[in-house]
């Protein structure tokens, strides 16, 4: 009786390790969709996400949890580290036009894209922002036209962003990848 009680133990442990480790039901097209930025705080600082300018993120984990950004390094800072939600499914970012001002605020909606479908420039100098200032726009043509052919910008993917991002914050086990460097 006394070798047969940690065996059963064991067992239980093990079914339950098993069952933490089961695929979920996946999620419906719906639910891993950008959602409007409403009352949100930022899962990094707590601040009230609509109330930032743009542009902002949103990521979408393995369990369904979402979590809101109001700047892109705090959404950078966040993918860095593990989450008790399990990966992450999606990430979303609201898409500048070329014609606003990096300058200037824009705390309205934006358009939602995919981060793998966007186009980043990092470089441009935007005060009373949190982080380094990167803009996020459609495709690397709209990019471009933001990017204005200032010398001290580049234009990322979202790969090289977060190597980008990496470098900049000294850690050397994820070796930063130059952009091109449009311009100069």
């Amino acid at each position: 009786m006394n070798r047969i009680v940690p065996i059963l133990f064991l067992a239980m442990l093990a079914q339950w390790g098993l069952a933490c480790d089961s695929t979920e039901a996946p999620l419906s097209r719906a639910e891993i969709g950008p959602e409007a930025i409403a009352n949100q705080e930022d899962a990094v600082c707590g601040m009230l996400v609509r109330e930032q300018s743009a542009p902002r993120a949103q990521v979408i984990h393995r369990d369904g949890t979402r979590a809101f950004f109001c700047s892109v390094a705090d959404l950078l800072a966040y993918l860095e580290a593990p989450s008790p939600h399990g990966t992450v499914l999606r990430t979303y970012l609201e898409v500048m036009e070329p014609d606003e001002s990096p300058t200037r605020s824009h705390t309205r909606a934006h358009p939602w894209s995919e981060a793998g479908q966007a186009s980043f420039v990092v470089g441009l100098k935007r005060p009373s922002i949190m982080g380094p200032p990167v803009m996020v726009y459609r495709d690397p043509d709209a990019a471009a036209l933001a990017q204005g052919g200032n010398p001290n910008t580049r234009i990322l993917d979202f790969d090289g962003l977060r190597d980008w991002w990496r470098h900049r914050q000294g850690n050397t086990e994820a070796p930063a990848r130059e952009g091109p460097r449009v311009g100069i």
